[in-house]
């Protein structure tokens, strides 16, 4: 008799906090204040005035900060990360660590990994943080550094990745697939199996927030992209495909993202205005705000593109990349209007032609 998979403790959080609405994981971007000028950054073109130091607006205050991060515990937040920017280039970080910590938050970081040597590193793990995420633009420094246009960036990344992990710290590459470092892709992989750390690999790229449009710029295409499935990343298309006929993700039910200027999102990467934090409570805003209410009320019949797609079993939508990209939440508006629905295509391709392949092997034996 055929048993059930069994759940782990922490699958059966998620799904509570889902079904109850409970905000589990938070990112809070506690500042746009960056060492790198990346090119595909999503906040706004590091070139601009506010990386010369000149700010469009007051970004939130150490007190402010404090405030929120209390009202987040209470609220039911247990999994906390902090972003930026670059978190580490805000100055009171660790007194932001120590304070989620000592009211019962996990807290990671995500950076550039450009600042962590090993002092920098000891004080955080001090503070209580457990993780860190760092980013991976290239396999060397020429690649690397030219996406983050700053000189030495890769060395320094390589060392605070090093330093971390060698602190006890859980490190995890975050590698962003692009067409300057496509055919790079297995390399970076290399890089984090020697190092012993895991890694994720995303490929998506967004329009700013800010509404410019030339971070898209450096997507990479289709074909560089199938390649990539076809070789290093062959393994994440393999296995059986998704049966579920949602495409809703858990923004603004167990996710939630907190602006540098107090502003709450669905999700750091779904940037919809929800409540400001100055004007509102966490509570008040992730209980009533119209907007939050709104997504979780959406049902499969409201991404039409998605409801009758063939390749939605295999697809990696992210509604907030959609509604950056196209300005609809729900989109996009029809079936291969969006780069993903090309990813869709390709890793149903490919994983059908491995189908095809193991089932005539089967029936040769």
């Amino acid at each position: 008799m055929a048993t059930a998979p069994s759940i782990s403790r922490r699958d059966r959080l998620d799904r509570w906090a889902m079904g109850a609405c409970r905000p589990l994981y938070v990112t809070f971007e506690i500042t746009l204040r960056c060492n790198l000028r990346c090119l595909h950054c999503y906040n706004f073109d590091r070139d601009d005035a506010y990386h010369l130091g000149k700010e469009p607006a007051q970004e939130l205050t150490a007190e402010e900060i404090h405030r929120i991060l209390q009202e987040l515990h209470q609220e039911g937040c247990l999994f906390l990360a902090f972003t930026g920017g670059e978190a580490l280039a805000h100055p009171e970080i660790e007194n932001f660590i120590k304070h989620a910590c000592r009211i019962g938050m996990a807290v990671r970081l995500k950076s550039n990994g450009a600042l962590l040597n090993e002092q920098r590193v000891q004080r955080i793990a001090d503070a209580g943080a457990s993780a860190v995420d760092i980013s991976l633009y290239g396999a060397d420094a020429p690649t690397h550094d030219a996406f983050v246009r700053h000189a030495g960036a890769f060395k320094r990344t390589m060392e605070g990745a090093r330093a971390a992990r060698d602190r006890g710290l859980k490190v995890r590459f975050s590698i962003l697939l692009v067409q300057s470092n496509a055919h790079q892709i297995g390399l970076m992989t290399k890089i984090a199996k020697e190092l012993g750390v895991p890694y994720s690999v995303d490929a998506q790229i967004t329009a700013r927030h800010d509404g410019s449009r030339s971070s898209l710029g450096v997507q990479t295409d289709h074909q560089s992209l199938e390649r990539a499935y076809r070789g290093s990343l062959r393994h994440l298309v393999s296995g059986p495909p998704s049966t579920s006929e949602s495409v809703q993700c858990s923004c603004a039910r167990a996710v939630c993202g907190i602006s540098a200027f107090g502003e709450v999102y669905p999700c750091i990467g779904a940037p919809l205005p929800s409540g400001n934090l100055r004007d509102h409570s966490f509570h008040e805003i992730w209980s009533n705000s119209p907007v939050l209410r709104w997504i979780r009320g959406l049902r499969a019949s409201d991404f039409p593109a998605c409801q009758s797609c063939v390749h939605k079993p295999y697809c990696r939508r992210s509604s907030g990349a959609i509604y950056t990209n196209s300005g609809v939440y729900t989109g996009p508006e029809k079936f291969g209007d969006d780069w993903v629905c090309g990813e869709a295509e390709i890793i149903h391709r490919i994983h059908d032609e491995a189908t095809s392949c193991d089932e005539a092997i089967h029936d040769h034996n």
